[in-house]
């Protein structure tokens, strides 16, 4: 090969690097000491930060992006207050309680209020237990306080399909939970067990939380439900109201006379802030959908109302 061809090769090669490398930049979000930009919903003077769990307790990159934000308006000193607003039927034990515990660190050091949506249940009212105080709409649906899993049992369908599941195990219990065949009474207590730990964290999460005697909380803590307004004769919320209001009572809480709500967004890189949402290198909405369908069909234990939906 000639001295121009290996020349153009190397051009061609160096080409290469410079285009990979400037799409990376592109589609990298430009950095900054936090990782999260703020925009206004209203208002004006210090900030009160507005912090959302919105649908199922999120898992994943969601649960970190969450916690990330919980993160950044705690260490952020312009950062005065937060409003925590709920609207969820709850979700996976451990992804809950690891919010109700970031919330907690931000609640130690800053005045953190709780506001309801339509729906505020079981793990939903889990992690709102963090805040100093709870405002909800009178017709709100909150409570459901327990544990529960869902084992979908799927040997009857392969049966008909004709497919033969062969299990070869080390561990008498090793493909409990399983869904191929049905829980032996010894596996069911093991379960159980697992389920009476994940509940009596619930309910000392309440207690302490909302400042009531254990007893009590176990007799509210049947799974049931409760509208708003007997959630705050029972102890479980403070007040009725909105998260407007509950966004005064967190800047009043910070000794505030004036405030803005502000929300977190994520930085867009360039690329992405040019084609928007629909990047064609991410996932469509619709893929997301089913491959989390596909994700609950598992052995999990949830802090989940039922009512709420199972996604």
């Amino acid at each position: 090969m000639n001295r121009k061809r290996w020349l153009a090769l190397l051009l061609f090669g160096l080409a290469l690097t410079l285009l990979a490398v400037g799409l990376v930049r592109l589609t990298r979000p430009q950095e900054s000491g936090r990782p999260w930009r703020e925009t206004t919903l209203y208002g004006h003077g210090e900030k009160v930060v507005l912090l959302e769990v919105v649908g199922s307790i999120p898992v994943g990159r969601g649960l970190e992006d969450l916690l990330s934000q919980i993160r950044q308006a705690r260490e952020d000193p312009s950062i005065r207050a937060a409003v925590l607003f709920v609207d969820s039927p709850g979700g996976s034990v451990t992804e809950t309680e690891a919010i109700h515990r970031a919330l907690k660190e931000l609640a130690r050091e800053k005045p953190l209020v709780a506001a309801f949506g339509t729906v505020a249940a079981s793990g939903g009212y889990y992690v709102a237990t963090a805040a100093r105080e709870i405002f909800t709409p009178a017709t709100a649906i909150t409570g459901s306080m327990g544990v529960i899993a869902v084992l979908p049992q799927v040997q009857g369908l392969l049966a008909k399909l004709g497919i033969q599941v062969e299990v070869l195990k080390e561990g008498r219990l090793k493909d409990m939970g399983s869904g191929l065949r049905p829980l032996t009474p010894e596996e069911q207590a093991v379960i159980q067990g697992y389920m009476r730990e994940a509940y009596e964290l619930f309910v000392a999460r309440v207690a302490e939380g909302r400042r009531l005697p254990e007893d009590k909380v176990r007799q509210l803590a049947d799974g049931r439900i409760y509208s708003g307004h007997q959630a705050i004769a029972l102890g479980l919320a403070d007040r009725e109201g909105y998260r407007e209001d509950a966004a005064k009572r967190a800047a009043e809480l910070a000794g505030l006379e004036a405030f803005r709500l502000v929300r977190y967004a994520k930085p867009k890189g360039l690329l992405e802030g040019l084609l928007g949402e629909g990047f064609p290198l991410g996932l469509s909405s619709e893929t997301k959908e089913l491959l989390a369908l596909l994700d609950h069909n598992r052995f999990r234990l949830e802090y989940r109302y039922l009512g709420g939906g199972l996604w």
